[in-house]
């Protein structure tokens, strides 16, 4: 069952490997100095590495604006943003699949009354935009760098020519590895809290685990995109958008790869995070607003005379159009499938303000006053709590967001046994592993009430007051293993 719901996600992952290749080889194809199938079958190997490798950071925050909690509710999300850039890149503009899934999970939210983590909704939305201005100004300076010594240079052009190309495959597959790495979160990232693969040693050197099998099957159907239909989008943005020379394609591409893996490569964020220095977030960024970046960068460097900017307000509206289409089409098909089908596209959630969670909100510095509206009473949706408490206008939206997770109802039994036939036992220590075992069946009704007995245990130790980003980063890792616990430890709620 699990696999025919993949499908969604392999068919969005066809789609992004029909679009963005273009990115990444478009110039270089357009230009004639690289064969589209040699272009391809680099672009196939290098993607699915770093699919495989290094795509889980940003995965980790896609997941955290929304956590889609039911397996025909991931088919769906997928689906959706699937058809929406489909749609798109039938009119040969090449468009986000970061936009189309974020705006596609936005939906689910939407329908299954689930608040929207505005924060990482602000910190991807924010990094499209940073990263087409970063893209341009690396672009730009590299072709300022790289003007004169090409003006100076007395290589011949045909040796020049090779040295192009050479640099065009060594560079394209750096880009790629940033593309598989980045943006296979668009792609089964919505799968990534229900899959149901385990780890699977192989050779008692290397383990590959059941989120690397889902991200080597989405690189996959990347693959299978680009082979059968990225030689169309290949055109528009190395050649209709603005007319690329070897050399200035050579440009555009590096700068596409250097920006992809700033934001994709978790070596680069902990070694930024142990010097102390500002840290560049995980999250998936758009190849295709990187790459124009890029391009229209060399365009201005170079005057800004031949960029064709109707095509750039093409594609800008694209990008515009995307998130808004991917949504309205999720929150159409999600009430297809649940009322028309009869899935289950979420979770039942209930959220109850009884003398225990009334007690822990007061506990933890909360207005008691503003719970009256709330007290005694029992709710369905997180939309239906903060519309009540909103109008309380002493608490504040993260006030109102803390609150309703510790009046979540979320049935939990500690299983040791469950957590290593699931093959996620890896992600913990020893200490960790040790602590869970001593509660080893007991119960809880709501997360808060096993996480307040574990914190208390060496390995799940949190800082109360992080002061630098350091201490910040141990305790976003300590609540994505608890996070993952609560999903496997989750037992059917019996009244």
């Amino acid at each position: 069952m699990f696999f025919f719901y993949l499908l969604s996600g392999l068919f969005l992952g066809w789609s992004l490997g029909a679009n963005d290749t273009g990115n990444i080889f478009g110039a270089a194809v357009e230009t004639r100095m690289l064969k589209f199938k040699k272009a391809a079958l680099i672009a196939s190997i290098f993607i699915t590495l770093g699919a495989v490798f290094e795509g889980s950071g940003p995965a980790n925050t896609l997941g955290r604006l929304g956590s889609v909690d039911a397996l025909a509710g991931a088919f769906t999300v997928a689906l959706a943003a699937a058809i929406a850039i489909t749609l798109i890149v039938r009119l040969r503009i090449p468009v986000s699949t970061s936009q189309t899934i974020v705006g596609a999970i936005i939906g689910w939210n939407f329908f299954a009354g689930r608040l929207t983590d505005y924060r990482s909704l602000i910190t991807i939305a924010s990094s499209w935009v940073i990263a087409f201005v970063l893209s341009g100004s690396i672009a730009a300076l590299l072709f300022y760098l790289a003007k004169p010594w090409i003006n100076r240079s007395k290589v011949h052009l045909l040796e020049q020519d090779l040295y192009i190309r050479y640099a065009l495959i060594v560079i394209g597959a750096f880009g790629a590895y940033s593309l598989g790495a980045n943006n296979i979160a668009n792609v089964v990232g919505v799968f990534v809290p229900v899959s149901p693969f385990k780890d699977i040693s192989i050779g008692g050197l290397f383990v590959l685990s059941g989120v690397q099998q889902l991200y080597l099957l989405g690189s996959l159907s990347i693959v299978t995109g680009i082979y059968t239909f990225s030689h169309k989008v290949m055109r528009t943005v190395g050649k209709d958008l603005f007319h690329l020379s070897p050399i200035t394609a050579l440009i555009a591409l590096l700068a596409e790869a250097i920006v992809l893996f700033l934001f994709a490569s978790r070596g680069l964020y902990n070694l930024l995070l142990s010097l102390g220095l500002p840290t560049i977030p995980l999250v998936p960024v758009s190849s295709t607003q990187v790459i124009v970046g890029a391009v229209v960068g060399i365009g201005l460097a170079k005057g800004g005379k031949n960029i064709r900017y109707n095509i750039l307000g093409k594609i800008s509206l694209a990008w515009i159009a995307a998130p808004v289409i991917a949504f309205i089409i999720s929150f159409t098909m999600l009430f297809i499938m649940q009322n028309v089908f009869e899935q289950k596209v979420q979770q039942e959630t209930h959220y109850i303000f009884d003398r225990i969670t009334i007690t822990k909100i007061v506990n933890d510095g909360y207005d008691n006053a503003a719970l009256s509206v709330v007290n005694g009473r029992r709710f369905d949706s997180e939309q239906d709590v903060y519309h009540e408490l909103s109008e309380q206008h002493s608490l504040s939206r993260q006030e109102i967001v803390d609150i309703i997770q510790i009046a979540e109802i979320y049935p939990l039994k500690v299983d040791t046994i469950k957590l290593t036939q699931s093959g996620m036992q890896r992600q913990f220590s020893a200490a960790q592993l040790l602590a869970l075992r001593q509660y080893e069946a007991a119960t809880y009704r709501h997360k808060w009430q096993l996480r307040q007995v574990l914190i208390r245990y060496p390995g799940f130790e949190l800082y109360e007051a992080p002061d630098t980003q350091l201490k910040k980063e141990h305790n976003r890792r300590i609540e994505d293993q608890l996070n993952t616990l609560y999903r496997i430890f989750m037992v059917e709620e019996t009244g």
